[in-house]
């Protein structure tokens, strides 16, 4: 998407803003309403300048109104929507009050919302905030994704996405009834019918409803609007999208519920189409957000794993060894640090090819990992060498856990695919103690385990080596 350089002035404002009226007077109206919440407003007087504009100016929101007929505003709608560079644009929709088809025909284009004109100014405001709220998330998704690109962990976006789970929230089961029966026919997810007691109860480790609509309606309003903040402060509820339904002309209601969170609302009593569009819209966006927040823990859990054992890179270890260094510091504990280089691994691959040596490193970090406590570090550092790190450790304590891995290694041969014998293999272990004062930073810590293992190996392999600081 393209950027447009923001001078000082501009950025100290809410945001960008452009507005799209052919009335003088409705323009002039919300310019000032606009710019009195401090947002930065641009005006084009005739539909047909906006895409223009859109693309030079890049504003953060378009206010489109759809006119009196709306006609063409949908098609400018699909046409934003459509472009690259004004694709992530937000648009809010202006339509005539009580103008149903309008409404319906500016959401299915694309729109994020639509509000009547004749909205209070509270309501305009929080629905602004509301959808550049949600623009600014999907943009920082938008981000992760092109980042995961370039490093080679994105997932393609899927052809289609499966159905997911809305949850109908209301104090009167008529009322949620009465919801489901309006649009159970028109969507394919799984809905179900549940109290604000049953929601908030729903186990932890139970899977959280994709969408809730929460009834913040006459009889339920501050019950309601009590529950979204309550879900939005839970974090297996984060995740969620929430669409509020409001009684019919509170503006507070409306403002409050997207203030406190609510990913969008509307007024009873609802539309069966414009509510299922709206809908539709928040789950295309929670299946997104799922799917890029999804690629980037695969993407970190890639960037710091070695892709042949499992076991975690040279990168991490490195890192984690420091934070391990500087709570010891900070605890006066020692931690162990060990080298284990695998004894005449050359020969494996040179006599049973790189696929029996690969096999060999994969039943070695197992063999490692199950002698280990849980809490201690276990990573390839490359090649045949790994690095294990164990916290609050002592001299002895390491001495005795380096031969017990060693014996693991040694006790039983190793059975690779195509060979009829086992090999047998050693390994030979250095071990160094950190958080002593004479050790200096962590590298000389590892660089110390790295002279006990050359020491280790000298002395006849498959054995263990510790490094003894010099009095």
């Amino acid at each position: 998407m393209a950027t447009k350089l923001l001078t000082q002035e501009e950025a100290i404002v809410a945001g960008r803003i452009l507005i799209a009226d052919d009335q003088a007077t409705h323009r002039i109206l919300l310019k000032a309403r606009l710019s009195a919440a401090h947002y930065q407003v641009l005006v084009a007087p005739v539909l047909a300048e906006v895409a223009a504009m859109a693309a030079a100016e890049m504003p953060d929101l378009v206010l489109l109104d759809l006119g009196r007929e709306g006609s063409a505003a949908p098609a400018l709608i699909g046409s934003l929507r459509a472009t690259p560079s004004t694709a992530g644009i937000a648009i809010l929709a202006l339509a005539a009050p009580g103008d149903r088809a309008q409404r319906r025909a500016a959401l299915a284009a694309g729109a994020d919302d639509v509000l009547s004109r004749h909205d209070e100014a509270a309501t305009l405001l929080a629905r602004i905030r509301a959808t550049l709220r949600a623009r600014h998330q999907e943009a920082e998704w938008a981000m992760r994704d092109e980042t995961g690109e370039v490093l080679g962990f994105a997932e393609a976006a899927p052809a289609f996405e499966a159905p997911g789970s809305i949850a109908l929230v209301s104090g009167r089961t008529d009322t949620a009834a009465a919801w489901r029966g309006l649009l159970a026919s028109h969507l394919r997810d799984r809905i179900e019918i549940l109290s604000p007691e049953a929601l908030l109860d729903r186990p932890a480790t139970g899977a959280p409803p994709d969408l809730c609509v929460i009834d913040a309606s006459a009889g339920a309003g501050e019950a309601g609007l009590g529950l979204i903040a309550d879900l939005r402060s839970r974090a297996t509820m984060r995740g969620a999208r929430i669409v509020a339904v409001t009684p019919p002309g509170n503006a507070p209601a409306v403002a409050a519920a997207l203030d406190l969170g609510a990913d969008d609302a509307v007024e009873a009593p609802l539309d069966a189409g414009e509510m299922v569009l709206r809908l539709r819209a928040q789950m295309r966006r929670k299946a997104r957000a799922d799917r890029l927040r999804r690629q980037l823990s695969d993407g970190l859990r890639l960037a710091v794993t070695d892709p042949l054992t499992g076991l975690y890179n040279r990168r991490y270890a490195l890192a984690r060894l420091e934070r391990i260094a500087h709570g010891a510091t900070e605890t006066g504990s020692g931690f162990a640090v060990m080298v284990l280089d695998l004894d005449r691994f050359k020969l494996v691959n040179d006599s049973h090819g790189h696929a029996a040596g690969d096999a060999v490193l994969v039943e070695v970090g197992r063999r490692l990992a199950s002698g280990l406590r849980e809490h201690d570090l276990l990573a390839r550092l490359g090649g045949e060498e790994f690095l294990v790190v164990m916290p609050e450790t002592g001299l002895e304590a390491a001495r005795a856990a380096a031969e017990r891995l060693r014996r693991l290694i040694d006790a039983a041969p190793f059975a690779l695919p195509g060979l009829a014998e086992p090999l047998a293999l050693t390994v030979s272990i250095g071990v160094a103690l950190g958080g002593l004062p004479e050790r200096g930073p962590v590298e000389a810590v590892v660089s110390s385990a790295d002279r006990a293992l050359f020491a280790a190996k000298a002395e006849g392999r498959n054995q263990v080596t510790l490094d003894r600081p010099a009095a």
